[in-house]
């Protein structure tokens, strides 16, 4: 009896760690072990390591490699120590059932059979021993008890037919759980080797940055989902590993005391109960430790993932520090280049008296704040945006290609509104490649300048309103005269 005696110590043993294991878990039973709620525990693990691999998979593909492979590997585990349990509990399934653990039915049934079985001993007593009138009614209810008897014992077979089958059909359903995760066959042949918490590619600009910040932001909320799972988790491998322990406990005390009675005349059925009580204990303990193991592998994947959270969070705060500091730059050159505009506006108004040069200046101040802020920007996101401003930098060459005469036409207008150049009401000579005019100006607009002809002597107005494009500044020959001066016209270039 001492082996015995020795394992009962060790299960107590096991209980007590077991319990000290978890001090936080739930006090609330799970229920009975039956292999529906043991294919619903293994369902659960599997659910979360899968929700596992794909969010670190997608949460490094997007923000860089935040989960190593040990974490991989230490998910792997968990799983592998759920089958383990589950395994553990299909065998003590296989057991003869606890009669605290069986189904009302067959208490019921057991019960009825065994009213049963001393009913027809007591028939059969009075078949043979009592008086002769009483014999022929005793064998009739004899033989009524017994057709009772087979059909209890047909029910009964029955039962265990389908006790046994569930077991096959755990054991196959086990099986085929596990060959649904192929990452189970090797040690780490199916984890994405991954480094450490790097941050992804991409430049410092601002939209690399943006970017950057807004992969963080759906990595954060992935974690922060897994985590929850994972405590989810958690919290019931703990209330089982408690709820088993609680199993353990009372057995591991009825085995001591099994084993420090003495010899009685009950001998042969205390060592069939010792017997029966140590196999289940031995079924409970193959339960508890690789329950103690995924339960400790769960607290230690909880806890990296608090210390990733912590990373992103860190990480995120870097991205915003970045981001506001671009941000700065890019407002104090926008705030250098209106500080500039109202300089310019100040000193054109102070220093500057005649109205049509002090308008010119205006509206070149505000083209050149206009033209330098867009500059500004477009540089600014240059880096991010190179595809971008090179898609436009054609596009912009083949629109300036296009639009060559109505840019010429808008330089010659400023050129025509330069200090020396034309005012309405002055007489002009213009030479153009397909007409001469002379005339007086009426109109100077972006595009065009609109003349009223002149001719005769002296000049007087012919009727006819004549339009040159602004670029004949350029490419015509363009004469000025004097106020009120009654130049000969020229002549028509041969």
């Amino acid at each position: 009896m001492r082996t015995p005696m020795l394992l009962a110590a060790v299960l107590l043993v096991g209980v007590t760690v077991g319990v000290a294991a978890d001090p936080t878990a739930n006090v609330s039973s799970p229920p009975a072990l039956t292999p529906e709620t043991a294919l619903a525990s293994l369902n659960a693990s599997i659910e979360w390591y899968r929700q596992a691999r794909v969010t670190m998979r997608e949460v490094n593909r997007s923000a860089g490699a935040l989960f190593a492979q040990e974490d991989q590997e230490t998910a792997r585990q968990a799983l592998q120590r759920a089958f383990a349990v589950v395994r553990a509990r299909a065998a003590l399934l296989k057991q003869a059932p606890d009669p605290a653990t069986k189904p009302p039915a067959q208490e019921r049934l057991a019960a009825a059979r065994a009213q049963l079985e001393a009913s027809i001993k007591a028939e059969e007593q009075r078949a043979s021993r009592g008086p002769a009138r009483e014999r022929a009614a005793a064998r009739r209810r004899l033989e009524l008890d017994r057709a009772r008897l087979s059909v209890m014992t047909e029910l009964q077979s029955f039962n265990n037919s389908l006790a046994g089958n569930a077991q096959v059909d755990l054991s196959q359903q086990i099986d085929a759980l596990e060959q649904s995760v192929p990452e189970l066959r090797g040690s780490a042949a199916a984890a994405e080797p991954t480094a450490a918490v790097v941050p992804a590619a991409g430049g410092p600009g601002t939209w690399a940055l943006v970017d950057r910040l807004i992969r963080l932001h759906q990595s954060r909320g992935s974690v922060d989902d897994l985590r929850a799972a994972t405590a989810s988790l958690s919290r019931s491998v703990g209330n089982e590993l408690r709820a088993t322990a609680e199993q353990l406990r009372p057995l591991g005390a009825r085995l001591s005391a099994l084993a420090e009675s003495p010899d009685t005349a009950a001998a042969a059925d205390a060592e069939r109960e010792f017997q029966t009580g140590l196999a289940r204990a031995k079924a409970l303990t193959a339960i508890l430790i690789p329950l103690r193991e995924q339960a400790s592998l769960l607290r230690r994947y909880s806890d990296d993932l608090r210390g990733w959270a912590r990373a992103v969070d860190a990480e995120t705060r870097e991205v915003l520090k970045s981001l506001g500091l671009e941000l700065l730059r890019l407002s104090v050159v926008i705030a250098i280049v209106l500080l500039g505009a109202v300089v310019w506006r100040f000193l054109a108004l102070r220093y500057i008296a005649d109205g049509y040069r002090r308008r010119l200046l205006m509206t070149v101040r505000t083209f050149v704040v206009t033209t330098t802020i867009a500059l500004v920007i477009v540089f600014h996101f240059a880096s991010e945006l190179t595809p971008l401003v090179t898609a436009l930098g054609f596009a912009a060459a083949g629109i300036a290609f296009a639009l060559q005469n109505v840019i010429l036409a808008l330089v010659g207008y400023f050129a025509m509104l330069s200090p020396n150049g034309i005012r309405v009401g002055d007489r002009v000579s213009l030479q153009g490649p397909f007409a001469y005019v002379y005339g007086e100006v009426m109109e100077i607009g972006f595009l065009r300048i609109r003349l009223r002809e002149l001719a005769g002597e002296p000049p007087t107005p012919t009727g006819r309103i004549v339009v040159f494009p602004n670029s004949v500044v350029f490419t015509g020959t363009f004469f000025k005269h004097p106020d009120r001066e009654e130049a000969e016209p020229l002549r028509r270039s041969a």
